[in-house]
This record gives structure tokens, sequence and C-alpha cells, in this order.
């Protein structure tokens, strides 16, 4: 028997009496009824439930949406259905969410024939996008759509008001993204930590969620992370090494310690990532600061996160223990911004990435070869070499640049050993002349821009009026003020960079404390290594020799402290020392 038998035939061909053929009839009905959930396919029963729809409290709960229905199923005779669940906690601006695409995976598949929600708003609050669904591709699939309490029902055809519903879902999901924003904002200003998860190293106070405490156990890998670092060992490196001494990556440890983690637990959970590691490096809250604001999102449906520039983060002193001593984690920093890399032969000299030639302020290549001796090893100017007309011819060999940045080191650790007192004073004031000339200088010239940028406002005005009134043709005031336009854009630019400079430059302070400190650490220094170098040494400057003199000057520009003439210092210390003896 199949569901297109015609009553008719059976009338012709009987001669049944009227209640056998209704009888025969209500059997036939029955049989299609109990066939139908086969030939329909599954219903698929969607629940969704974001952190804001949280607020309205049970109504919109992942249970009472399922009781809702699992109620119409029953009350229409649906018994074939699946619930898709899982987006408990999910934004319904994007439709990135497991449940939804489980479920549209199946609909693709041709296993699912009605799609069941609570309302529109389950469905999504991006009215583009729910109407794409329900208008398009629903439909392409001959998918039956029901939301339930709005009364839609795709088979009937009356929904010419879903669309304005959906506008409202997306404009209420816009209206509650500013207020999460606004929110945010106020605890990010006032010092509140704004991630939810504590960085890998530390750990929330028991007695106060609000507080981070130092977890020991990570926060010592956090430290040997940074020890490497300033060993000249590079992400990649040093992920290799954790691997290999069995630590825990972060997302594995916090699964073991019970604590919670963003991410789910990897495959090995001996794996690290040079771009974790990368992160743990340059994370200023392991100095014990908040830093907030350090990213936005473009739009609230977008989930993509963009940084925001550093002159615009929020940063709160000391609000958690310290992990990483302030010098430990600017040299780390000067380190990852003068990156090493392997040569060709897969060594890294100890010198690579500090050198910038003097006059061109270009990086210094190393060169070397197989047949080349130490001795003949040689860093040469990167843009003479690219291009000879650039920048003059000059190098100079590894052997010559170890003696004098070694007898630099030893000058310095002598004098600040014997003159701590002096060096302290004489450094801070030798920093604060060239900070003080500098940013005199700034300051005048970001004067003279701004004061050109309002002449010129006053000048295409008066370009404008000339032109209404007949005295310059339209030729000439096009040219004009293209012209004056082109060279205020420029010079607006230019201010803003120097205002940033301004902004910058007022927050930077000469740390000698910092420098001394590491001094302290190489009382008797005998020899140099990468670590060394890279905790005392910013860069190097390396002039073109003088081919008269035979001579060349070479700056080494300390960390903390900048440029610091100790061999001079050393001089006039001595010359003191000799004027006092002859006065005794």
């Amino acid at each position: 028997m199949t569901s297109n038998l015609s009553f008719q035939s059976v009338q012709t061909k009987s001669t049944l009496s009227d209640e056998l053929r209704s009888a025969i009839r209500d059997n036939i009905l029955f049989f299609i009824q109990d066939q139908e959930p086969e030939d329909e396919g599954i219903s698929a029963l969607y629940e969704r439930l974001s952190q804001e729809d949280k607020a309205d409290g049970e109504s919109n709960s992942i249970a009472n949406q399922k009781r809702i229905l699992e109620r119409y199923c029953r009350d229409h005779g649906i018994t074939a259905f699946r619930h898709y669940d899982e987006d408990d906690g999910y934004s319904g601006t994007n439709f990135n969410r497991p449940g939804f695409q489980r479920m549209l995976a199946d609909i693709k598949a041709g296993k699912i024939k009605r799609v069941i929600v609570k309302d529109m708003s389950r469905l999504g609050r991006d009215y583009l996008q729910v109407g794409m669904y329900t208008d398009i591709v629903f439909p392409e699939f001959g998918v039956h759509f029901v939301a339930v309490n709005d009364g839609v029902d795709s088979t009937r055809g009356d929904n010419e008001f879903t669309a304005i519903r959906n506008v409202f879902n997306e404009m209420y999901a816009r209206d509650t993204s500013k207020k999460i924003r606004a929110t945010w904002q106020s605890k990010g200003k006032s010092g509140e930590h704004l991630t939810t998860i504590p960085p890998y190293g530390y750990m929330k106070d028991p007695e106060d969620k609000k507080k981070w405490i130092v977890d020991e156990e990570a926060a010592a890998i956090v430290q040997k992370i940074f020890s490497l670092c300033v060993d000249g060992l590079g992400p990649t490196q040093i992920a290799k090494w954790l691997r290999k001494n069995q630590v825990l990556n972060p997302t594995a440890y916090c699964h073991t310690k019970g604590l919670p983690a963003s991410n789910k637990p990897t495959a090995d959970p001996y794996k690290w990532t040079n771009e974790t590691v990368s992160r743990i490096l340059s994370r200023m809250d392991y100095l014990g600061h908040t830093v907030n604001f350090k990213t936005k999102k473009q739009s609230y449906k977008s989930k993509k996160k963009l940084w925001n520039d550093p002159t615009d983060w929020m940063i709160f002193e000391n609000t958690q223990p310290p992990i990483i001593e302030e010098s430990v984690f600017l040299i780390v920093q000067n380190i990852r911004k003068s990156r090493r890399r392997p040569t060709k032969m897969g060594d890294m000299g100890m010198f690579s990435g500090l050198l910038y030639c003097a006059e061109c302020g270009g990086k210094m290549y190393q060169c070397r070869a197989t047949h080349f001796t130490e001795e003949q090893k040689y860093f040469i100017c990167s843009t003479y070499r690219k291009d000879r007309t650039l920048c003059t011819t000059h190098s100079i060999r590894n052997v010559i640049l170890h003696e004098i940045v070694l007898r630099n080191l030893r000058e310095a650790i002598q004098y600040v050993n014997e003159h701590e007192a002096a060096f302290v004073q004489d450094a801070a004031d030798s920093s604060m002349r060239d900070q003080s000339a500098d940013l005199t200088r700034k300051r005048e010239t970001l004067s003279k821009a701004d004061l050109r940028i309002s002449e010129l406002d006053t000048i295409i005005s008066h370009l404008y009026e000339d032109n209404v009134t007949g005295k310059l043709t339209d030729e000439r005031f096009i040219k004009l003020s293209h012209d004056y336009e082109h060279e205020q854009r420029n010079l607006k630019n230019m201010a803003e960079v120097l205002r940033q400079d301004l902004k910058q430059q007022d927050k930077q302070q000469t740390d000698v404390k910092a420098f001394v400190s590491v001094v302290k650490k190489y009382t008797d220094m005998k020899e140099l290594d990468a670590t060394i170098l890279r905790e005392f040494i910013d860069h190097i400057e390396v002039s073109h020799a003088d081919r008269k003199s035979k001579t060349r000057e070479i700056t080494i520009v300390y960390n903390f402290i900048g440029a610091f003439d100790f061999s001079r210092a050393i001089e006039e210390a001595h010359h003191s020392n000799q004027k006092q003896q002859e006065t005794a």
C-alpha cells in the first residue's frame, strides 16, 4: 500500500458499506502518518544561551528552551528529533558556534528536514546572517523552520514581520555590547584585571578572586624561560628545551592542577610552541603590573582581536607580586628587539644583532667563510653591502670589537664599584642633558609645525574666497589648494609622530640603579659571552675609519643609562684623586 492510493479506486472495485469504507480510509491515513517521521527526516531542536542572556534568568536557560521545544514536538506529533544544545555561552552575533555548525553540517548532509527554535533571537542576532539562513539556506535544502514563541512557520508563508524582528534582535545585541563595553572600560580604568584567567605563573587568590598570587611551580618555569633567553636562546630553541626536559605546557599544567584554562588539553602535554614562549617573554604582568586595553575589537560582531598602540595601554604598577626583575625583563626586550639569526653555517656570533652603522643607522652583518680564521671574521654595513652609493665602505673585525668591548666593560665595572655614588649622579645628569636637548628640539619643531598648519588653514580659506569672488580661476584654485592641503597633511602627520615621541620620552627615565645591579653580578669579568653582552649593552654604533689617522669611533650604548664614557670618567676620577693628594 502506498501513500498515493486513491479512495475512488476502492469505491469502484467494491460494494463495501460506508462504515467499512470509512474504516479502510482511516487505516490508510494512519499508515501514512505512521510512516511520516521516516520520510520527513529528523527535526533539529536548536538551543543557544549567551552570557548576556543569562541575566534574564531561567526563562532563557538551555533547560527551559528544551522543555518548550519538546512540548511543541509532542503537540504536533513529532517524535524523531535531536537536540543541538552545545552553544551555552555563545553570542548570537557570531555563527561560528559548535552546536549551530554541527546542525548546519547535518542539514547539508540531508539528515534534517525541520529546525525548531524557541524564538528568532536563539538562532542569532545578526539580521543579515539570520535572513540568509531562513530565506536562502534552509529553503535550498528543503528545511521547514519554526520559531515557537514568535509564531514563525516557514510553511505558512506569512512571516512578513520576521525581518523587522531580526533587526530588533540585532539592535538588542548592539545595545548589550555597548553596556558591556562601558562596564569593561570602567573596570579597566580602575585597575582591575580584565582577563578572567591569570597568565601562566599566577593564580587567583582564594581569599580575593580579584587579586593574583604567584604560582611558585609555574613561576619557576617562567623565570627559566627568561634566563634561557638571556643566555642567547630564541623562542623556538627555548620551546625545544622545554619539551626535551618534559616541562608541561601552560594548558596541560592548568588541567593537571585543576586551574582554569582557555584551551582544551593538547595531544602532547610537553609540546611548547614558539608563539607561547614569545607571549611569555613579552608580558609586562610578570613585573607585577596590570596592563589593560592591550587589544580591541573592530566590531561587536567580530571575535578578532586587534593590538592597540602601546601608548594607549593603561598600566597599573605593583598590583601583584613580581616574578621577573625589571632589569632582566628590559634586557630580554632588547634581545627580542635585536633578534640574532644563525648564519648560513648554522652558528650565531655573540655580537649579531647588536651592531649598527653610525653613518646610515643600518645594521651590520656578520661575514665569515669556511676558510676564514677567527681573526678574519668581520662585520660590514648592510646598507653599503646592498648599495655602495648609499653608505661608505667600512667594517670591523670580530677580534678587535671583542677587545674594545671587553675593555670598556671592565672599565665600567671598575668605575661603578669604586665610585658608585659619583657614577649614579653623573649618569643621571648626562642622560637628562641629552634627553632635555632632544626634547627641546622636538618641541620647537612641533611648535613650528602647528604654527604652519594654522597659517595654511587661513591661506586655504582665502583661496576659497578668491575663487568664489572670481579673483582666482578654478584651475588655479585646484592647483594651489591641492599643494597647500598636501603640505598641511604632511605637517599634521609629522606633528602627530612628534607628539607621540614626546609623550613616550616624558615617561622614560634613566634607571641607573638597574645598571648598578647588573654590574654587581660581574665584579671580576674575565671573558665575554652573549649573556653578558645583552645584560650590559643595548647596541653598538661603529663609524667609518679615518684613512689618515686609521682610527674609528665606536659608541657603546648601555642598557638603562645610554652612552657613557667610562674611560673619561676614570681619567677624571684619577685626576681628582691626584689633586686631593697634592692638596693634602
